[in-house]
């Protein structure tokens, strides 16, 4: 048993007061006046060693009536044998969250979450357990629950303050949900005991962008209490600038939304190019600057401003903001991919009935590409352009044998095409072009029109249409087409059938190159493709698929993981000047972790970086770390987060470990409420002592008549 107030137990000692009354003798009350003795002065009996308790049983209960008394007042409490363990030996467990992600470059944020560190690692008994964990987009470990405990008591402080002067902000997005998850799950595998006290702490700016929505329906283990220290800054403005479209080096293609937070006191802001040859690393030009007007709460999107010709740059800043961090957008630029596709062919139709009347429309120039079309027939040259400027070549008729030369050659050397069954006799020919024993092709008996029955949609150009929205292709009708043995060709891969099981489409590899192949054509006579609704898409997939078109995220965040295959490298390892200026390498079969700010350049080899073919990604923060507005506690309760309301550092009274633990007895006193029992006892023995001396007295005054008589 303990104590909450021992110094009540003093009062204890009243219990002499019944002892000391019960010993003094008094004057009889019942008095007779002698006139012989009115002179004379008053003599009490006196206290001596004769002088004896009279009633035991008055007196015990008046004693132990004072002593419960006391014993309530002193408020004391019951430590099981796990709690005194807990007290000795096992001590407490925490898990410290830190938050580093980009929205704590704010101001001092960072500074002041370190120093809340400091603060709880004071409040730590060497019997406690603590690791440290770090979180932005992903949760890592600074130090463990079995490093702390394999430490000395007397070095893990220190230790551990060393390790936070390493660390810095990131430019990575927050996932607080995923992080608070991880430090509980870390401490329900811990348990030991299921009495130890464990709790979660998280340092963080707790921004309303941080990603806590996870935290919706977690199952919160009992035993693990979760307390919340947030860092604020004072000043409230925060803009953003991000980049929402980044097509071309065409100026008006770059479009940027410029985002302003609720509690914003700014609402008028400038966007311009940074002027690289400044004395200031980020002074911008103000001569080309466009002034947005940004209500708090809301965003703009907002063209470019023209940059100077004389120079290409690749940053916009965003001015008249309280807090830079997230200011500066990263801008690549890069010219439009030039396609060049080559049509084969000796076409007698014209119009619909021509394959090449459908091509210009489907393949339109855009802002990231430009489409040549070339036609064999009519140039004056054989072949009209070099195997290595052609990015697609398209065979829609019977080959001359000069023509099933070359694209031969042009196929073994790595090149891609389609190849357009016209007809029966016409599509023998792909025999031939694979150097593979001729088969008979015939036309297939369609008595009124054939539909797709199955599509491969893990391809890469059928892959758009995998959604219930797009997945409908019972609309296109062929009219003709032709049947070709699949089973003849080596290694080909069907990528869409008919009814009766005929292939309609499929993908032939021939020496470093690929053959797609139709089985029909988009001409009007041998089916609905060239007015069906995807042929569009589809068409301009297989451009990009078989020309091996760079293809490259509208946007690139700091987090994201990018696929090196996606570039085609002819080596399998690529190169990548990171935004510090360093050179690291990535294997182009897995994917690449984009873990800071800037312009990235992709190359094969650290030579190529200075080409003008290398490849430049330009990667900014995410866009929700703008969202620096905070989070309400109460939503986080509403999720259910035990959110404790008192905290391990700085408790109003408690300055030292002494009041820390006096914290904790006063929690388990008033859990156990021993001094209400204590206290009705101590009436039920003043009841009783109440009752017993009326008895008494009455007792003693029927006795006094029958003696005088």
């Amino acid at each position: 048993m303990a104590f909450l107030t021992p110094l009540y137990l003093l009062a204890g000692l009243a219990v002499g007061l019944p002892i000391f009354f019960h010993l003094i003798r008094q004057t009889p009350k019942g008095r007779q006046v002698f006139s012989s003795l009115m002179f004379l002065e008053p003599s009490p009996p006196k206290v001596t060693q004769r002088s004896r308790v009279e009633d035991w049983l008055l007196l015990i209960l008046r004693a132990l009536a004072v002593c419960l008394l006391a014993l309530a007042f002193a408020r004391p409490f019951m430590r099981s044998q796990a709690e005194a363990a807990f007290e000795k030996d096992d001590g407490r467990r925490f898990v410290i969250l830190l938050d580093t992600s980009a929205s704590m470059q704010r101001e001092n944020l960072w500074e002041m979450a370190r120093d809340e560190v400091d603060q709880i690692l004071e409040g730590i008994e060497p019997a406690d357990a603590v690791s440290v964990l770090i979180f932005n987009e992903k949760t890592s470990s600074v130090i463990s629950l079995a490093e702390w405990s394999s430490l000395e008591s007397s070095s893990r402080e220190s230790f551990l303050r060393e390790k936070l002067k390493e660390l810095r902000p990131t430019d990575s997005g927050t996932n607080l949900g995923a992080a608070m998850i991880s430090a509980t799950d870390l401490l329900v595998e811990q348990e030991g005991r299921q009495n130890l006290e464990s709790k979660l702490i998280v340092v963080s700016d707790f921004q309303t962008g941080s990603q806590w929505e996870q935290l919706n329906g977690f199952p919160w283990p009992e035993n693990v209490q979760v307390e919340l220290i947030s860092v604020k800054v004072n000043e409230t403005t925060n803009a953003a600038a991000q980049l929402i479209v980044n097509q071309s080096a065409t100026d008006n293609s770059v479009r940027v939304r410029v985002s302003n937070t609720s509690l914003s006191e700014q609402e008028q802001f400038e966007i311009g190019w940074v002027d690289e040859f400044s004395a200031e690393e980020t002074q911008i030009q103000t001569e080309n600057a466009v002034s947005v007007y940004v209500p708090p709460g809301q965003s703009r999107v907002v063209h470019a401003p023209t940059p100077p010709q004389e120079r290409t740059p690749q940053r916009l800043k965003l001015t008249g903001d309280q807090q830079t961090f997230d200011n500066i957008c990263y801008v690549a630029r890069r010219s439009p991919w030039e396609a060049k596709v080559l049509f084969i062919g000796e076409e007698a139709e014209t119009g619909p009935e021509s394959l090449l009347f459908f091509l210009e429309p489907v393949f339109p120039s855009t802002a990231t590409r430009t489409v040549e079309i070339f036609d064999w027939r009519t140039s004056e040259n054989e072949p009209p352009l070099e195997g290595a400027t052609i990015s697609l070549v398209i065979v829609g008729e019977e080959l001359t044998e000069q023509q099933l030369v070359w694209c031969r050659e042009w196929f073994k050397s790595g090149g891609q095409g389609v190849f357009v069954a016209r007809t029966a006799e016409q599509a023998s020919q792909l025999y031939s072009l694979l150097e593979i024993a001729p088969q008979p092709v015939r036309e297939a008996d369609v008595p009124d029109y054939e539909m797709l029955a199955s599509v491969d949609f893990t391809h890469p150009v059928f892959a758009p249409f995998d959604d219930p929205r797009f997945a409908d292709f019972s609309k296109l009708r062929f009219w003709k087409h032709r049947v070709i043995d699949v089973d003849a060709i080596p290694e080909a891969k069907v990528l869409a059938s008919f009814e009766g099981n005929s292939p309609a489409i499929l993908e032939v590899p021939v020496g470093k190159g690929r053959l797609v192949v139709f089985s029909s054509g988009w001409n009007r006579s041998d089916s609905d493709l060239a007015v069906w609704s995807k042929f569009v898409p589809m068409m301009n997939g297989f451009l990009e698929y078989l020309g091996k078109q760079r293809e490259f995220d509208p946007v690139n965040y700091v987090g994201d993981e990018l696929d090196l295959a996606q570039f085609q490298f002819e080596s399998e390892i690529a190169t990548i000047r990171m935004p510090d200026g360093e050179i690291a390498t990535g294997n182009v079969n897995e994917k690449f972790h984009l873990n800071a700010k800037g312009i990235y350049t992709l190359a094969a080899t650290e030579e190529a970086l200075a080409n003008e073919n290398a490849i430049h990604l330009a990667v900014n923060l995410p866009p929700a770390e703008s969202k620096t507005d905070p989070i309400s506690f109460d939503l986080l309760k509403a999720a259910g987060v035990p959110i404790q309301t008192q905290s391990i550092r700085n408790i109003e009274d408690a300055q030292n470990v002494g009041d820390q633990r006096q914290l904790m007895n006063r929690e388990l006193e008033s859990q156990q409420k021993l001094w209400k029992w204590i206290l009705l006892l101590a009436i039920f023995f003043l009841l009783s002592e109440t009752i017993l001396a009326g008895l008494r007295q009455r007792r003693t005054s029927r006795s006094v008549p029958a003696t005088e008589s």
